[in-house]
């Protein structure tokens, strides 16, 4: 603004050059006093239309001399009517819309200036400064070059030139036109501080470092060079160095809220949340309707899991006069990371009220909904909308990313979370999921596990132990390629019966993922008995499907073993499994299936079944702990059979009714898609059987992944009748999971 109003006052000197001076001295006082009054007199003939132009000319510069802006404006839009071809005219109206940071309304003359002298580099540049005053960098730009590339190089149009370049963050440009510059020791204070921070942005740490020294002997605690040392500091992580300087600079200017504001910052990146709300609160001290501080309390209360804290700083900001939509939009992303997510849709929607016309509220309030609902195809469209509106924000582009990670999407996962990373390089839980996402998608994993299962009934020929072990190695050839082979072991006890097979067995198969579209997984499996027994052949195929949103369709074939007791595995007895299954995702809270089931057995009679079955299953709370409860209506049609002497024949069909509760807790402090998980879970069912028998079955599990390679589990369950002589079983299983 300097140089602006040195040129102000050189124009204005030129015009008043063409005006006689008065014989007489007077003081300055007096000589003010006279100009406002010959001004008053020529506004009254000027706004009368008697001024000639030469008065017209005269009267601008007295304006101008006088700093009267009201009088300039409208001096400046008349006149551009009135001599609208006329080169000196134009120049003064120029010189009063710019006098009066109308710099927007010069750049139609300078363009009409420039046409008639397309040669003058010099109002050229006047039009480039102009230009870029009204903010408009770009046409700057171009102006400039073509005055550069004329040969004009002074040092006034190199260092108005760098100054554009660096608004522009034109980092790289800016930074060898200061370099120039500085050689010659042409640059101020305010341009060399520029420089600093362009060398840092280029990334120059050391050459920046390097002028900070430079400066810091020119200027001897001069606050800007100081202030720009801890930028620098900043910039390069140097967090306790600028925390340092910002402090003592603190010192000096108690009552200077910007010192505050960066330290505040650097606590906010430093991740240090407490220190953050405490330099804010000392803000609302002196400041006590100060929203930015508001805001950054209610951010660090949020990231430091301090919700209702956050909530109450949200609420008073959209309370105030005239709320930023944001206050809306942050407060309804904290509702839906506690959970609270038809809290967040409610807030959402109340807001879109408030502000339809917001295009960015919009796109995230959808794009939430449909995160909240897990329909995958509108929640990325939406997503996408969001990052169109607001290119590169970052609560977009991590919960894209998770969204891809939670449906297997590695690929894009991994995409989203580069991005993000590229604008927040420190963005932990970015960088946490990223890992995570790798590490599932393309490393090997063995997934090992131990097992005991006892099952003993009377009514239901069933009377089978086993101790179980098998390790399954995985290998992904592609994104959404992976083949496995499975290696296992059974070794088979029998209530009534003296012998203790052993089988082992290995399997084959793939799985090829693109869910919600398709998912293919098939499987050969060959498992070799004891001499005295048959060897057996099992296999399977599956596919998945979501045609239309939150509606999944399933359908297998499973050629597998049928163990009930020692006869059945003396008889080699199999069945050949098919089975169709709907699901109906109803957003998360809730779900609901039905599925249809036929059993071909291969023994002598060629025996079949049908089963169908219909469940629902509730979440009264998702997230973060889950509770649901479920039902689950079966029939099974095995229909009676006058032969008698079969070992796995249930002589009649019957239904069963099952209802259940189950609970998971996490344990882990950090629950996000990517996190390392810690969980137990514990369920109970009971079923209503046929002629009063009621059946009851108790699960617990205990997950954690100790790292984002190596996860163990183990579980149990006990499942017993009311009538102990019908059914009982027992499973205890441990696996580990291990990615290399």
């Amino acid at each position: 603004m300097k140089s602006r109003s040195i040129i102000f006052i050189a124009l204005a000197s030129i015009v008043f050059m063409a005006v006689p001076s008065k014989s007489h001295a007077v003081s300055p006082n007096s000589d003010i006093l006279h100009s406002t009054a010959v001004t008053t007199i020529s506004m009254e003939a000027f706004r009368a239309g008697i001024l000639d132009r030469q008065g017209t000319l005269d009267l601008a510069a007295t304006c101008l001399a006088a700093g009267q802006n009201q009088n300039e404006t409208e001096i400046a839009n008349k006149i551009v009517v009135l001599y609208p071809s006329d080169d000196e005219i134009l120049k003064i109206a120029i010189l009063l819309f710019e006098n009066t940071s109308q710099s927007e309304k010069a750049l139609p003359l300078y363009e009409q200036l420039r046409k008639r002298h397309p040669d003058d580099t010099k109002l050229t540049a006047d039009a480039a400064r102009a230009y870029s005053w009204a903010g408009r960098l770009t046409e700057s730009l171009n102006l400039y070059d073509l005055v550069i590339n004329s040969g004009n190089r002074n040092d006034l149009i190199l260092s108005q030139y760098a100054d554009v370049l660096y608004e522009n963050k034109e980092y790289v440009k800016a930074v060898v036109q200061y370099r120039e510059l500085w050689k010659k020791g042409s640059l101020q204070k305010k341009q060399a501080i520029n420089f600093v921070h362009a060398l840092m942005a280029a990334g120059e740490h050391a050459e920046s470092n390097k002028l900070l020294n430079s400066l810091a002997k020119l200027y001897p605690g001069d606050t800007e060079v100081l202030k720009a040392t801890a930028d620098v500091s900043f910039a390069m992580k140097d967090y306790g160095r600028a925390a340092k300087i910002y402090s003592d600079l603190n010192v000096k200017r108690p009552d200077d809220l910007r010192f505050y504001t960066w330290l505040s910052d650097v606590a906010m990146v430093s991740n240090d949340y407490p220190e953050a709300i405490k330099i804010n609160k000392q803000i609302l001290g002196l400041s006590p309707e100060n929203h930015q501080a508001m805001l950054t309390i209610a951010r660090a209360s949020s990231w430091s899991g301090d919700y209702s804290t956050a909530l109450f700083y949200y609420d008073k900001l959209i309370a105030s006069s005239n709320p930023d939509p944001v206050y809306y939009r942050e407060k309804a992303r904290v509702l839906g990371w506690m959970g609270n997510q038809s809290g967040s849709v409610s807030l959402y929607d109340g807001a879109l009220r408030a502000y339809p016309q917001n295009k960015a509220l919009k796109a995230e309030a959808e794009a939430k909904k449909n995160y909240y609902s897990n329909t995958y195809r509108p929640a990325v469209r939406a997503y996408k909308e969001w990052l169109v509106a607001e290119p590169k924000q970052p609560e977009a582009l991590f919960d894209l990313g998770q969204f891809y990670l939670q449906n297997g999407r590695w690929k894009e996962a991994i995409e989203t979370y580069d991005e993000l990373l590229t604008e927040i390089p420190d963005h932990r839980l970015a960088a946490l999921a990223r890992q995570k996402a790798i590490v599932t998608s393309s490393m090997m994993t063995i997934n090992s596990c131990a097992e005991y299962f006892s099952a003993q009934s009377g009514g239901r020929e069933t009377d089978v132990s086993f101790s179980g072990f098998y390790t399954s190695l995985s290998y992904p050839f592609q994104d959404r390629l992976t083949g496995f082979v499975n290696l296992n072991s059974k070794s088979y006890r029998f209530k009534h019966d003296p012998q203790t097979p052993l089988s082992k067995g290995i399997t084959l198969g793939f799985e090829y993922h693109n869910l919600p579209d398709i998912l293919f997984r098939g499987a050969y499996g060959f498992h070799q008995n004891p001499s005295y027994l048959r060897d057996s052949r099992t296999g399977f195929l599956e596919t998945e499907s979501q045609p239309l949103d939150n509606l999944h369709l399933g359908l297998s074939f499973h050629k597998e073993d049928v163990i009930s007791n020692y006869t059945t595995l003396q008889n080699n007895l199999q069945t050949n499994h098919w089975q169709g299954r709907i699901v109906y995702d109803g957003y998360r809270r809730w779900h609901a299936g039905i599925d249809y089931a036929i059993d071909h057995y291969t023994d002598n009679k060629r025996k079949s079944s049908l089963t169908t079955g219909m469940d629902i299953t509730a979440n009264l709370l998702y997230d973060p702990q889950r509770l649901s409860i479920t039902y689950r209506l079966q029939d099974y049609g095995f229909g009676a059979d006058s032969e008698a002497g079969y070992s796995f024949w249930t002589p009649s069909s019957f239904t069963t009714h099952t209802a259940g509760i189950e609970w998971q807790h996490d344990l882990n402090k950090e629950r996000f898609q990517g996190a390392n998980a810690a969980y137990y879970t514990a369920a109970f069912r009971f079923s209503l059987e046929p002629k009063g028998n009621v059946s009851h079955q108790i699960h617990a599990g205990l997950h954690r992944d100790w790292s984002n390679r190596f996860a163990t589990s183990v579980e149990a369950q006990y499942t017993w009748d009311t009538k102990s002589s019908i059914y009982e079983d027992k499973l205890l299983k441990a696996e580990f999971k291990w990615f290399f």
